[in-house]
């Protein structure tokens, strides 16, 4: 062999070394970047599942803010329906406090049924609680 061919034998070699530590570095690099892949597939995994128990309790948050709602709907009527009756008890209340007045100063059932728009129960029910029972 002349020295021209052992130079190019050996620039042959070189660049074959090269070649060889660039693909086992490039084997090296793959390596790691299906080891990042894998570790980011198992962050998004554990991601979608943290994210589907945040929407299981989203919903059922909302189911029970949703029953909550209907249940202070149903009290806020009810309320409502109690303020219409106190109301409607106050504007014919009066008749009340002045017929228990009468009846407590003696006045009869017949004088409450007549002088204050009382049916005739009504009027029994007013002397019988609040009438006189007796001398003074």
């Amino acid at each position: 062999m002349n020295d021209h061919q052992v130079y190019a034998a050996v620039a042959v070699l070189i660049v074959l070394a090269m070649a060889l530590w660039l693909a086992l570095r490039g084997l090296r690099r793959a390596d790691e970047v299906a080891q990042r892949h894998g570790l980011l597939e198992a962050e998004l995994a554990a991601a979608r599942d943290a994210l589907a128990r945040a929407e299981a309790a989203a919903e059922e948050a909302a189911a029970e803010a949703a029953r909550r709602n209907t249940d202070i709907e149903a009290r806020i009527t009810g309320i409502l329906e109690q303020l219409e009756q106190l109301k409607l008890l106050d504007e014919s209340g009066s008749s009340y406090s002045h017929a228990i007045r009468l009846a407590k100063a003696g006045a009869s059932a017949e004088e409450l049924a007549r002088d204050c728009g009382l049916n005739r129960g009504e009027a029994e029910l007013l002397v019988s609680l609040h009438g006189r029972t007796g001398p003074d």
